[in-house]
């Protein structure tokens, strides 16, 4: 028997093959839907990942670290009243090469920097204040993970003065306030 395959037949093969990859990672059971984040890692980790700089990896996600950053502020300028504050946890993932996580948490009060250091540990926290009313967003500071911050507090005269004084002020918990001012954030 000889099966021929026509052009139609050819087309329709292609599109099944590319639903399939794109609804790869689909779940649909008892009505609820969602994505298969177990299959899409197993996936990465089975395919070589190019070797990529810090830098490299930073720019790639600057982007949408932004994009992110005004969805947060887009989504709460109503919630909480003016100014408020946006806390970001950025962590490496250790199960994947080349992949940083970051969680947006808006909050009407600042957290206490060193509080978030015993908490998290191992991902970097920066803390924003945002005034909707003028448009305005500052970074109040950002320190790194508490091995990081002890090198930097060791050798101080190796990094950048502004966050070698935020990892001293939080170490010392004077970062640890019930609010801020712009004006503190630019001194």
């Amino acid at each position: 028997m000889v099966i021929i395959k026509t052009d139609d037949d050819m087309f329709k093969a292609s599109k099944v093959e590319k639903a399939e990859k794109t609804d790869k990672y689909d779940y649909n059971r008892f009505g609820s839907k969602a994505k298969r984040v177990g299959q899409a890692v197993v996936d990465i980790l089975s395919t070589p990942q190019p070797m990529q700089t810090v830098g490299d990896t930073l720019a790639a996600y600057g982007p949408d670290y932004a994009k992110q950053i005004e969805e947060c502020i887009e989504a709460n300028e109503h919630k909480y009243k003016s100014p408020f504050y946006v806390f970001v946890l950025t962590k490496k993932e250790m199960w994947a090469e080349n992949v940083v996580r970051n969680w947006f948490i808006a909050r009407q009060t600042p957290p206490y920097a060193f509080e978030m250091m015993q908490q998290y540990p191992n991902a970097t926290k920066t803390l924003y204040m945002v005034d909707t009313k003028k448009g305005h967003v500052e970074a109040l500071w950002s320190l790194p993970g508490w091995q990081d911050c002890i090198s930097i507090a060791k050798n101080p005269t190796t990094y950048d003065p502004k966050l070698v004084k935020w990892v001293e002020d939080c170490l010392s918990h004077c970062l640890d306030r019930d609010s801020y001012s712009f004006e503190w954030a630019t001194s």
